[in-house]
């Protein structure tokens, strides 16, 4: 089966709509926002959907980006999928930001450290094998302690918080050749989002969940009750 899934992505400095029409990518918008995810989003489904000449009775799911990444932007992606997938009776899959980001690079064969700026000195990052496999779970650490993930052998570096961590992995070299450094943006991409999803087994919207790896820098109780997301 070649499916039909529209994937949404929010998660970081941009704002990333796809859909995959027949198991191919007919259709992405990308833009990089400081702000207003919120404001861009419902546009670009809409633009997305149009452009695709699909239905939502005709998706087979709605993928999204559930994190980490920023706390205001997960939530966006995560309330407009959910609202959409809801609203057509349409299942869901949820793709972290690590797993968007490695997917999206052209590996050759060898394993890929993610990493995302977490801000506050410190880093997100998840290692992934050769097959982008991940190796152990998705980790908050110091910018310094970054050679703790490195693999040993060659590898390759993607994502937001790449500039910072450069510096502790080219420290932390054996060779002259073991770090390449992605040239991408470092952001996930809808579409590489939309090719993970349609490997996965749709779900029940209401159980897909986000991936904060940390409370926010600020919470106000008006908006979000009084406490803080769990982790």
């Amino acid at each position: 089966m070649r499916p039909n899934i529209l994937a949404l992505d929010t998660s970081a400095g941009a704002c990333s709509v796809a859909c995959l029409r027949g198991g191919h990518v007919a259709v992405e918008k990308h833009q990089y926002l400081a702000r207003g995810h919120a404001e861009a989003v419902v546009p670009m489904v809409a633009s997305v959907m149009a452009d695709s000449d699909l239905r939502y009775d005709q998706l087979d799911a709605i993928a999204v980006t559930i994190g980490p990444g920023t706390f205001t932007g997960i939530r966006i992606g995560l309330a407009a999928a959910r609202g959409l997938a809801l609203a057509s009776s349409r299942p869901m899959v949820g793709v972290t930001t690590f797993e968007a980001i490695a997917h999206g690079v052209e590996t050759n064969k060898r394993p890929v450290l993610v990493v995302l700026d977490a801000r506050r000195g410190q880093l997100y990052a998840q290692l992934f094998d050769f097959m982008l496999i991940p190796v152990g779970p998705p980790s908050v650490l110091p910018v310094q302690n970054i050679p703790s993930l490195k693999p040993s052998g060659q590898y390759i570096v993607a994502g937001t918080g790449a500039a910072l961590a450069r510096p502790h992995l080219l420290q932390a070299m054996v060779s002259g050749s073991d770090v390449i450094f992605d040239v991408g943006t470092g952001h996930p991409r809808a579409a590489t989002g939309a090719r993970i999803a349609s490997n996965r087994e749709p779900r029940p919207p209401t159980t897909i969940r986000p991936i904060y790896l940390r409370a926010p820098d600020a919470v106000s109780p008006l908006v979000f009750g009084g406490g803080a997301p769990r982790v």
